[in-house]
């Protein structure tokens, strides 16, 4: 008899991919949907997350192909695949609205702190040193509420409340900022611009979540990369006009307004610009209900099979046994 084998012919890739060869040591097991899928990549709060393959047609050519084939790992990726990648974001409903959301955040925390030292010195003698430690401590409170406000968020899931919530108080703060630069009240003016970083700071994380969640299950690297893009090239369009605008108006009759007393008013209106339309948000939160879903199957299945249930837990109470047994002995050593 002849010898018959099987013969695998490798597929045809189409042009427009690019070829990346990794090599795996034989050992390494590669789960079977992290081959067939596009690459797992983590959360910015890091919470696991299980890729879903593309559901809509706009989705096709937008992550990365894998193939496995013995040891070497192949990674096609299309020539235009950011570009189809930020099509895909802006295709889901509600992604604008956490991209101008990013933004104001951006251009109103850039602008500050680009005129932070020529604002407290208009009717004050402030040194280098004192405009240094406020500068540092308005940066600093950005970093802290930045924290505690995403850990809050995070746990509640609240993303629009609370960015409609910071957006009102930070207009709302913005006015309060206007209204001591034309009283003149610039010790007021300090500590309303660090009361400022407490409501504009937390914005950027809580937007980047809000757009993680909305255009799940697409990749996440694209929402931050989307977002900073438009944040820092708005900003870079508004600081000029801020400069350009600090001296408009300023003579009214026998009153002479303050330097920049009209720049803040324009600051304050592309915020208020921004809280109306975010307010339309109609965006739906897809990582958060396709959670639950599987939280829902996993009960579920849990409750069809309870003796995998009583055997799961039982092993966990014997892997604790086990570590109490091995601190016993260490101690006892």
């Amino acid at each position: 008899m002849g010898d018959h084998r099987m013969m695998y012919q490798q597929p045809q890739i189409p042009a427009e991919y690019h070829h990346h060869h990794h090599q795996f040591h034989p050992s390494m097991h590669v789960p079977y949907h992290h081959i067939m899928q596009a690459p797992v990549y983590s959360q910015p709060n890091h919470r696991s997350n299980v890729r879903l393959p593309p559901s809509e047609s706009i989705d096709d050519g937008v992550e990365p192909i894998l193939t496995l084939a013995g040891s070497n790992l192949s990674i096609q990726i299309r020539d235009d695949q950011v570009f189809r990648s930020i099509r895909a974001c802006f295709s889901r409903p509600g992604f604008i609205h956490t991209v101008i959301t990013f933004a104001v955040s951006g251009i109103v925390l850039n602008t500050i702190s680009t005129y932070f030292g020529p604002l407290l010195r208009l009717h004050d003698d402030a040194g280098r040193v004192s405009v240094g430690i406020t500068g540092a401590c308005f940066q600093l409170i950005v970093m802290i509420s930045s924290l505690i406000v995403g850990k809050i968020t995070d746990k509640s899931r609240a993303y629009y409340c609370v960015v409609i919530g910071l957006l009102l108080l930070g207009a709302m703060t913005l006015a309060e900022c206007a209204i001591n630069l034309e009283a003149e009240r610039i010790a007021n003016l300090k500590w309303t611009l660090l009361i400022l970083a407490v409501f504009v700071g937390p914005l950027q994380p809580v937007a980047t979540e809000l757009g993680v969640d909305v255009v799940y299950p697409l990749s996440e690297n694209t929402v931050l990369v989307v977002q900073q893009l438009a944040s820092n090239l708005l900003s870079a369009l508004f600081i000029p006009f801020f400069q350009v605008a600090r001296n408009f108006a300023k003579d009214v009759e026998d009153f002479e307004r303050p330097q920049y007393t009209f720049s803040f008013i324009m600051l304050m209106a592309a915020h208020v610009l921004a809280t109306v339309f975010f307010a339309t948000f109609n965006g739906k939160y897809r990582r958060l209900e396709h959670e639950q879903r599987r939280k829902k199957e996993l009960l579920d299945s849990n409750k069809m099979n309870p003796k995998h249930l009583d055997s799961s837990r039982h092993s966990q109470k014997n892997i604790v046994l086990d570590e109490e047994q091995q601190a016993l002995m260490s101690s006892d050593v």
